[in-house]
């Protein structure tokens, strides 16, 4: 459980009454949670997916319950200045709001730190830079949990293996945490929402150059942010929901026809709503794969024979230029996967680190000034038809602010 203070139990009490009023306003179902000890908060089962949640994003706009219309809404924010520093000091003289286009006044700015902070990170199953993800993660833990007053949870997503427990704890513990980071297993995770893969074979029996490209797309079942939307759902106490995912852009990507696309955007948008629903902001630090860089040829150092003999003095200029457009066609499925991954934190209030320094040190530095910049602002929203409302939140003081970019009813 976390404490407050006697100085700050007023102003704890003014933002119990803002997210229990948010909460019930925006329909988000809240359980009890359950009682621990030595450490550890509530802890959830990963096998199901929340029964709360919405199992497509556009059910999220319809799913609001026959309650009148909110007089407020909450919003967390970040604020930093030009070199990347937690603001402090933010008025709502400094602050714009932008409701469906149209300016609202802010009520009140309110230092989020002041209440407590509810983390969960999730690392991917990569054992090429897995000990520097545990690192990392192992950092952020160190900068922002404070003991006795915030939680987190960690998992990891992907894995030849799968989680090795059938339950999920909020920890209180930094020292706690660290000991759960160190033991993760690199080949085990929770199966991931993304998996957008695309395999060429060489095959001596296709005429086109010998070559079978197949996309994947796969998994519809309970994945990981399912497990986390459920962790951060679990506790109805008032705080600030954070999430830090590590993310590689290949398996975002949304991948080459209709099909695929409609797949990947209705994957990503659920996500989003979720997230925005639950006022969950999402940071992510971006593991880059030098492979789809354009940086390195992965043709350098292959042999290519022609397919018939004769053929092109046996150069296999046929094979060799299937691969190259194939190259250039995966570069472009790469970067779009890394729009995505930008629009899951964008889209949130949160932003991503691309880091390539060892244990991402520059990304944790990054996210630990972001939490530190945070602020709770309120405002009366617009009356417009509807439920859902796109939102922008700018200073005019030249402070940077990050917020979620649409609510709902």
């Amino acid at each position: 459980m976390w404490r407050a203070t006697k100085t700050t139990s007023a102003y704890l009490a003014t933002i119990l009454a803002l997210f229990c009023f948010s909460t019930d306003s925006f329909g988000i179902q809240t359980g009890t949670p359950q009682a621990s000890g030595g450490g550890s908060a509530t802890s959830q089962p990963v096998g199901a997916a929340p029964k709360s949640l919405p199992s497509n994003p556009t059910s999220v706009a319809t799913s609001a319950p026959s309650t009148p219309r909110v007089r407020f809404v909450p919003v967390l924010i970040s604020a930093t200045d030009g070199s990347g520093n937690p603001v402090s000091g933010l008025t709502k003289e400094q602050l714009t709001i932008m409701d469906t286009n149209q300016i609202v006044s802010p009520l009140q700015v309110l230092k989020a730190a002041d209440i407590p902070l509810h983390l969960g990170i999730v690392l991917l199953s990569t054992p090429a830079t897995f000990s520097q993800q545990r690192a990392a993660a192992t950092d952020l833990v160190s900068k922002a949990i404070r003991p006795g007053v915030d939680e987190a949870f960690v998992v990891t997503a992907r894995g030849k293996k799968p989680w090795p427990s059938d339950r999920l704890d909020w920890k209180q513990d930094p020292t706690e945490l660290m000991k759960v980071i160190g033991g993760l297993d690199p080949h085990a995770g929770l199966p991931d929402a993304f998996n957008f893969n695309l395999e060429t074979d060489e095959t001596g029996l296709d005429e086109n150059a010998g070559r079978n490209t197949i996309q994947t797309f796969g998994g519809n079942r309970v994945n990981v942010f399912d497990v986390v939307f459920s962790m951060m759902n679990s506790d109805p106490r008032p705080s600030r929901r954070v999430l830090v995912i590590f993310r590689e852009p290949w398996s975002h990507s949304p991948g080459f026809g209709v099909r695929a696309n409609h797949a990947v955007e209705g994957r990503l948008l659920r996500v989003v709503a979720v997230a925005q629903q639950l006022h969950m902001t999402v940071f992510v630090i971006g593991l880059e794969d030098l492979k789809f860089s354009g940086i390195a040829d992965n043709n350098i150092g292959k042999v290519y024979t022609s397919l018939h003999a004769g053929e092109d003095g046996g150069a296999g200029a046929a094979s060799r230029e299937y691969d190259r457009q194939m190259e250039r066609d995966r570069i472009r499925a790469y970067e779009a996967g890394k729009i995505n991954i930008q629009r899951i934190a964008s889209e949130t209030g949160g932003t991503t680190f691309w880091s390539t320094k060892k244990n991402y040190s520059d990304a944790i530095n990054g996210i630990a000034h972001q939490l530190a910049g945070q602020y709770i602002v309120t405002f009366t929203p617009r009356d417009i038809p509807g439920p859902a409302h796109t939102l922008k939140v700018t200073s005019n003081s030249g402070t940077h602010v990050l917020a979620q970019t649409a609510f709902s009813f």
